[in-house]
């Protein structure tokens, strides 16, 4: 067992004190971080107000079987993402492969027929001819026959070239029928559920898999009734938080729907959001910013000054040429900036807006010159 003396203990504790006190001042000798500066705004925002709601499938269906058969094959599993036409499926196909060489038997039959009657209206065409140059040579009676022969030759193309048709038609849709024991996706999406597997049989009509479409989700937020006027406007967009994802999305309100909720006196509102990285999921509960068309004053900065760790979001700001965390609140975003609660910041102080990625508190500061034009379009900090 190890016994402390007081002189030990005193030590110790002297240690342990130098120890904090060198965590807390900066590090020496660290090269001073090269950043740009924005500072600390206060504008007078109109208000917005927070809501819940979910993420929804813009498109969800049940892929079905057009044909019964017998299952052979299955090109998916759950979770795959598909395209537009993609083989989902393959049905017994033995028998409409049948019936398509039947029709094209049939049809090369018909296109036969045809050729033979054109070779009989020209022969007795030919004929015709002949006792027309005749004159008086040629009875009355003859050159009648020959005519009749012709009007029967015509008659008889007309109708070998109504079936050729008709086999055609009926070609086709062998070919069709063929082509339905092969079930496809008919957008693009992720498979989501198998309603089958190899070997089954499936009626016609029967689920073969189930797809959610990913290109784009709605955002469905209970919006109160006060609100409903405000973001009817045209010109109203409605910022959508993902908490799962640490970001937020902007986009107009496609509809607000007139069933409202008769306990809450909030109705439904609709926004419709692209979503080309399928990181939106639908069921991700989110925070919807609404309008509230009140106006007050609020803080705001870049919103490229917005870092977010495991305990929330912050700010790096510029105190006497080092870096100091600031925690901030975020009430909205507007534009390229955010409002945002702190009270670590006030009107004029500087927030770091490029080159907060590497630094840590307490690092030098080189201050670089104003921001390029094209820096404005760069990612929102929950965006990177």
């Amino acid at each position: 067992m190890t016994v402390h003396t007081p002189r030990a203990t005193c030590a110790m504790r002297c240690l342990a004190m130098l120890t904090c006190i060198a965590l807390s001042l900066p590090a020496l000798g660290q090269p001073a971080a090269k950043v740009r500066l924005d500072p600390v705004l206060q504008e007078h925002l109109e208000q917005r107000r927070q809501v819940t709601g979910e993420l929804t499938p813009t498109r969800r269906a049940h892929v079905a079987a057009e044909v019964a058969g017998r299952v052979l094959h299955i090109a998916v599993e759950i979770g795959d993402e598909v395209e537009a036409g993609q083989v989902i499926a393959r049905l017994d196909d033995r028998i409409a492969s049948l019936e398509v060489i039947r029709r094209e038997a049939e049809l090369l039959s018909a296109e036969a027929e045809v050729n033979e009657r054109e070779a009989q209206l020209e022969q007795a065409e030919r004929d015709l001819a002949i006792f027309r140059r005749m004159g008086d040579g040629a009875t009355t009676s003859e050159v009648e026959n020959a005519q009749t022969d012709v009007a029967a030759a015509a008659a008889r193309l007309s109708a070998a070239q109504a079936a050729l048709k008709i086999a055609g038609a009926e070609l086709d849709i062998a070919r069709e029928q063929q082509s339905d024991h092969v079930v496809t996706a008919p957008f693009p999406g992720q498979v989501v559920a198998r309603s089958t597997e190899i070997g089954e049989w499936v009626a016609t009509g029967d689920a073969v898999i189930e797809l959610l479409a990913l290109d784009e989700v709605d955002a469905i937020i209970d919006v109160p009734q006060q609100y409903i006027s405000r973001v009817s406007s045209a010109d109203v967009s409605v910022v959508i938080r993902v908490d799962a994802l640490g970001r937020d999305f902007e986009a107009p309100v496609a509809a607000v729907l007139s069933t409202g909720d008769r306990l809450s006196r909030s109705f439904p509102v609709r926004i419709r959001l692209a979503n080309p990285e399928h990181v939106l999921r639908p069921g991700m509960s989110i925070i919807g910013l609404v309008p509230t068309g009140e106006a007050s004053d609020a803080l705001t900065v870049h919103k490229d000054a917005i870092m977010r760790n495991a305990t929330g979001a912050y700010v790096y700001t510029a105190r006497e040429g080092m870096a100091a965390m600031a925690p901030v609140e975020i009430l909205f975003s507007h534009g390229m900036r955010v409002a945002v609660k702190s009270p670590a910041l006030q009107p004029g102080v500087e927030t770091i807006v490029e080159g907060n990625e590497y630094i840590f508190p307490g690092q030098p500061l080189r201050p670089l010159g104003p921001r390029q034009q094209s820096g404005e379009s760069a990612p929102m900090s929950g965006e990177r």
